[in-house]
């Protein structure tokens, strides 16, 4: 009985070595690279100290070339002494020259097909640089650079950009995806000291066959993110309409709606972004404690937004990239339309007329009306 109830493939924790990144770049001869961050439990003594912190690293990234992710993954096994253990990973980082020149749905077969891999972790993408040179970069508050961005990326409120929802929008025929972007920037950390940190710059817009489509700046893809239901954008500044003094918000409860006209075939889309706005910052010389004030900069804050709102979503339907899950809608709405238009839909989106707009509910003005002035 002993010997019967023990248990053959129990392995402990210290022998498992747990990887908190993966980062996949290009070869020239056609293999992949994979780099895993692992963490060094016994350099962290348990605190979230910063790199600055001593002289040990916290982590170590062994990199390895293969034909499949399956090939890599087993040469870095063989030169480790502790079992690989993904099931705990919170970044799979792609660099923007992989994506370019590699086909990158081939990457996800190990991810869905293994049960090792949660796909809780979330999928970005880094410019400019290698997806490997991202996970050696040290950060001044975080052990790891894979733990600092997976922070960032909770606290903007970019919960959705799963590698599981990643592999979804991949296979979907009726939408794309959209793809954080991560940029490396050298940044004065202190008066004598600039420390190479891993940024969230923007969104890639993937095509069909998820080659980029666009790349969209920070602000732009904050908006689409809003406009594709992927919550989005967090802070709105907006300059007054005479030019003296803009108007600061916190946007919350961020969603979206579509309606299109009822028939056999949609003549148009309208696209409703709503969301609650609260006043942080006035530098103008609106009193917001008056009714008439606050009537105005609502109307004018909807106005303002749905125009750029709509210039925003013109710009990625000209790339013909359905980010917003537009096809989705119409599949639903119009199935005997969809059946005829399903085909080659990324050149079927950018002829659908889409009318942007914005709803944008007050609930607080601050704890001020107008702007604080000195005594005379």
């Amino acid at each position: 009985m002993f010997f019967v109830s023990g248990c053959t493939d129990f392995v402990e924790p210290n022998q498992l070595a747990f990887v908190m990144g993966t980062a996949v770049d290009h070869v020239d001869n056609g293999n992949i690279e994979i780099s895993h961050q692992i963490v060094i439990p016994s350099q962290m003594n348990g605190t979230s100290k910063g790199s600055g912190s001593g002289d040990s690293d916290s982590f170590l990234v062994m990199s390895a070339k293969g034909r499949d992710v399956l090939e890599a993954n087993q040469k870095i096994q063989r030169e480790i002494s502790r079992k690989l253990l993904t099931s705990h990973r919170i970044i799979i980082a792609i660099s923007e020259d992989f994506f370019i020149k590699n086909e990158v749905d081939k990457i996800f077969d190990k991810l869905g097909r293994d049960p090792a891999n949660n796909q809780r972790d979330i999928t970005v993408m880094i410019r400019g640089k290698s997806a490997k040179e991202f996970l050696m970069t040290k950060n001044p508050l975080e052990n790891l650079s894979s733990i600092a961005v997976g922070k960032e990326m909770n606290i903007n409120g970019m919960k959705k950009y799963s590698t599981r929802q990643f592999v979804i929008d991949s296979v979907a025929q009726d939408h794309r995806p959209l793809v954080p972007v991560l940029q490396m920037k050298n940044t004065q950390t202190s008066k004598n000291k600039k420390d190479l940190l891993a940024v969230l710059s923007g969104f890639a817009v993937l095509n069909n066959e998820l080659k980029i489509g666009g790349i969209l700046d920070d602000l732009e893809g904050n908006k689409t993110a809003w406009m594709s239901g992927k919550d989005g954008l967090r802070v709105l500044t907006i300059p007054w309409k005479d030019g003296k003094g803009s108007l600061s918000f916190r946007l919350t409860h961020l969603n979206r709606e579509m309606k299109s006209a009822a028939g056999p075939a949609p003549t148009q889309v309208a696209v409703t972004a709503r969301a609650q706005a609260y006043l942080l910052e006035n530098t103008t010389q609106l009193d917001m404690s008056e009714v008439g004030s606050m009537l105005e900069v609502q109307q004018y804050l909807n106005e303002k937004v749905s125009e750029e709102l709509q210039l925003t979503f013109n710009k990625v339907q000209s790339w013909g990239t359905d980010v917003f899950s537009i096809g989705a809608y119409l599949h639903h709405k119009y199935p005997a339309w969809w059946r005829l238009n399903k085909e080659d839909w990324d050149e079927h989106f950018k002829q659908i007329h889409v009318v942007v707009q914005a709803n944008i509910q007050f609930k607080s003005i601050g704890a001020t009306g107008g702007q604080i002035k000195r005594g005379r």
